[in-house]
């Protein structure tokens, strides 16, 4: 079965009843769907391609769905959710859905994440919206007591500091840093863990690029393990229009780099696969 027949059988197409989309910090919402089939099969690190349906205030309406990532799934309720902060045209559509309305959705898509070896400890570093799937995989985790996980959240400032009381209720360590000072550590969240990650850390990160490439060479500085969640623009997210194709290090051919999918690839890989700039 080829890689994108292979997508497609665990993938649903939905119009999902939206239980609710609401507020949770400045300029960020979550919504949550009744999608049975879909929080069946999703997994931690997994997306859905949503269709943004409307228009905004100047009756603008989008053309492309947008990924976003899935921050927890419920298969006994039959639900999943999803984070996401209003930045443009898209975004600013979904926040003026109301609850008992549909959403059009495809998922959930992509490679998850890879739970760490049992002498390993999970150390989750998140930033922005990069957040919303590390609880999901701190969810999971959290399940087995084996796993010790511990979470750094970052983020430019106090009012977009989201899901830190959603880590606590799993009763896991978590540690906050703002780049202006307001909440926790005054300063980067990737500096704030590394002064604490043990030596038989695990490192899971996702969020803003430059914050992504900082971990990854603190992972190889300090040889440890790491998965990183990368966020590109999708065209289709299934693999066919090779427009969110990222540089990998792995070179088969000559010195040349070859790339590879974030929607089907990825969104989940080895930091390691990744060619840095």
């Amino acid at each position: 079965m080829s890689g994108v027949a292979a997508l497609q059988a665990g993938m649903v197409q939905d119009r999902a009843p939206v239980l609710f989309n609401r507020e949770i910090a400045a300029d960020h919402f979550q919504m949550r769907l009744k999608a049975p089939a879909a929080a069946r099969r999703a997994r931690p690190g997994q997306f859905v391609h949503v269709l943004c349906d409307g228009t905004d205030s100047c009756g603008r309406s989008p053309l492309l769905r947008r990924p976003l990532s899935l921050s927890d799934a419920d298969p006994r309720r039959g639900t999943i959710d999803f984070i996401y902060k209003v930045v443009g045209l898209g975004t600013e559509v979904l926040a003026h859905i109301r609850a008992g309305e549909k959403v059009d959705f495809l998922g959930p898509l992509g490679h998850p994440f890879t739970p760490p070896a049992r002498n390993h400890v999970a150390c989750l570093v998140g930033g922005g919206v990069g957040i919303p799937p590390l609880y999901f995989l701190a969810k999971s985790l959290a399940s087995h007591p084996a796993v010790e996980v511990r979470v750094f959240l970052g983020a430019r400032t106090k009012k977009w500091v989201i899901c830190a009381d959603d880590f606590r209720k799993l009763n896991l360590p978590v540690y906050v840093a703002t780049d202006d000072g307001s909440l926790g550590y005054s300063g980067s969240v990737v500096d704030l863990a590394a002064k604490q990650l043990p030596a038989n850390a695990a490192l899971y990160v996702c969020g803003p690029t430059p914050m992504m490439t900082v971990a990854a060479r603190l992972a190889d500085k300090r040889g440890i393990p790491a998965q990183v969640s990368l966020e590109e623009r999708m065209g289709c997210a299934m693999g066919v229009c090779m427009g969110c194709v990222v540089e990998v290090t792995t070179k088969p051919i000559g010195s040349h780099a070859r790339f590879q999918r974030v929607c089907t690839e990825g969104p989940v890989f080895e930091a390691e696969e990744i060619l840095w700039r």
